[in-house]
């Protein structure tokens, strides 16, 4: 897993080495150590060797502008930086130096008086230019690049630095972020609307949080990390605010059935979805669930949706709602999944809270999260709501939670520990926050998941990790811990973004098939 940090808190652990280095006289010793990496990066693409892969998963691919720049070489392209006061100015225009080396025609565009004047002087003994913003070739610069570096501030500002030139960059130019996109809040990832958007982030020590969270995914791009030793301060660094869930990690999660498995061994989800106003959902959850895999799949449904689901998922066994949890059909069931689709009738949730009464852990989605009552049961839960469902569960118990659109890891930390539960918060970013505090991140998602009955899908396959898990650890003769339902509610999400990439088609619907496609099934 990739640790991230708030990048206030990077800001801090970094302090003392860059003082140290300044007092044995070698005061740009990090300043050369990421320009170094900034500008291998882009040689990298400019060359043959081709860019690597993103430290973050889930990035949307490159444009074909920035495609197009590959193996094309450095000599004669035109790189341009737009330099700030601080350090991370002085790291753009290091990176300007080797790249001028190299052979590519740099130019630095200084967007105020101060700057770092060794830097730069390096800069013009490497054959660049140094520009002021606002001139006449700093404008024939810009709007003539090939690659633009955004090099003007880094972690400690919030808010952008409007430059003259920011609008004659040309739409094919290749937009790198020197750190962070200057003006991101690096903490939360709030954004104004001078903040540039970068195809490609180079960020330096560690991965800050508000390169993942708010307007900074999208706005970061491609994120890279550049490692720095010596840089940060483990005591000041401390535990990682989040930690990202990569892909294979996350198809770790996925049990396969053991040699003499059955069935009932391999795990029953018990699911408590749909209703005659929406029927769609349950059937959605539902193959998702069989796709991921799971030994057997009871439904507790009722009216037309009973007809829908029946005629639509013929191998789950179908009984009545009322016979939740404590019917016959229920007896082995290994996890519930309760919500998707279930409305807001009183039989449909007086169901709900009847399953969530019991010891059995349950993912918990959509209208049942009305239900939750953290006093009722202490039995292990997965929450799936989105911000507007969160801020709901809040306002329902009077609790004083940070908003989640603002604030989304304050406020799924507050209200996992305040619940007792796991929180998988969806968003861009979905983070899965647990009771003591700790966060893993999901990275995958995507646009083609803003779709209606979305949310169904990604319900029915936590509900089929939970279900084969449980059965496991009671077969070890062991609980689940929230640590373990953490983590499969993150690998869940990070699957779920993958099924939308394999996906045949747009829409819910071919999700599950995109499933299969992720984990090599038929």
């Amino acid at each position: 897993m990739l640790p991230a940090y708030l990048g206030s808190v990077v800001r801090a652990a970094e302090a003392p080495a860059i003082a140290a280095a300044a007092a044995v006289g070698d005061p740009d010793r990090y300043i050369s150590r990421a320009g170094h990496g900034l500008a291998a990066l882009i040689l990298r693409h400019l060359g043959a060797a081709g860019m690597p892969a993103p430290h973050v998963p889930g990035a949307l691919a490159p444009r074909a502008e920035v495609l197009a720049l590959a193996g094309t070489g450095v000599r004669g392209r035109r790189i341009v930086a737009a330099v700030g006061p601080g350090n991370n100015g002085a790291d753009g225009l290091a990176a300007l130096a080797l790249l001028a080396r190299r052979g590519a025609h740099a130019t630095a565009v200084l967007l105020t008086d101060r700057h770092h004047n060794a830097a730069a002087g390096r800069l013009k003994t490497a054959g660049g230019r140094v520009l002021a913003s606002g001139s006449a070739e700093a404008a024939r610069a810009v709007s003539r690049a090939d690659v633009v570096i955004d090099a003007a501030l880094g972690t400690g500002a919030s808010g952008g630095l409007p430059w003259d030139e920011a609008g004659r960059v040309p739409p094919a130019a290749w937009r790198l972020a020197c750190d962070v996109p200057s003006g991101l809040d690096a903490d939360a990832g709030g954004a104004d609307e001078h903040v540039p958007r970068a195809d490609t982030t180079v960020t330096f020590g560690a991965l800050k949080t508000g390169l993942l969270l708010g307007a900074g995914r999208a706005l970061a791009g491609a994120v890279h990390l550049v490692e720095l030793p010596g840089l940060l301060d483990p005591a000041l660094l401390g535990e990682p605010a989040l930690s990202v869930l990569g892909e294979t990690e996350a198809m770790d999660s996925v049990l396969s059935p053991r040699p003499g498995d059955h069935k009932y061994t391999h795990g029953v989800l018990g699911l408590v979805a749909g209703s005659p106003a929406y029927p769609g959902a349950a059937v959605l959850a539902a193959h998702a669930a069989l796709a991921t895999g799971v030994g057997m799949l009871t439904a507790f449904t009722r009216g037309t949706a009973r007809l829908t689901f029946t005629g639509a998922v013929p191998e789950a066994v179908v009984a009545r709602r009322g016979d939740a949890p404590d019917g016959p059909a229920a007896a082995k069931v290994a996890a519930w999944l309760v919500g998707p689709g279930l409305g807001e009738e009183p039989e449909d949730l007086s169901a709900a809270r009847r399953v969530l009464a019991t010891a059995l852990p349950a993912v918990v989605d959509a209208s049942a999260l009305a239900v939750v009552d953290p006093a009722a049961s202490h039995a292990p839960w997965i929450l799936t709501p989105h911000a507007g469902e969160l801020r709901a569960v809040a306002r329902r118990l009077g609790a004083d939670w940070p908003d989640p659109l603002t604030r989304p890891l304050a406020a799924a930390t507050a209200a996992a520990r305040e619940l007792g539960a796991v929180v998988l918060l969806k968003g861009s970013t979905t983070l899965v926050a647990a009771p003591d505090g700790t966060v893993l991140a999901a990275c995958s998602a995507g646009p083609k998941l803003a779709v209606a009955g979305s949310g169904d899908t990604l319900a029915g396959l936590l509900g089929a990790l939970l279900a084969t898990h449980a059965a496991r650890a009671t077969a070890e003769g062991r609980a689940l811990g929230a640590h373990e339902l953490q983590r499969l509610a993150a690998a869940g999400a990070v699957l779920h973004g993958l099924s939308a990439r394999h996906a045949p088609g747009r829409g819910a619907e071919p999700l599950a098939a995109g499933l299969r496609a992720v984990l090599g099934g038929p």
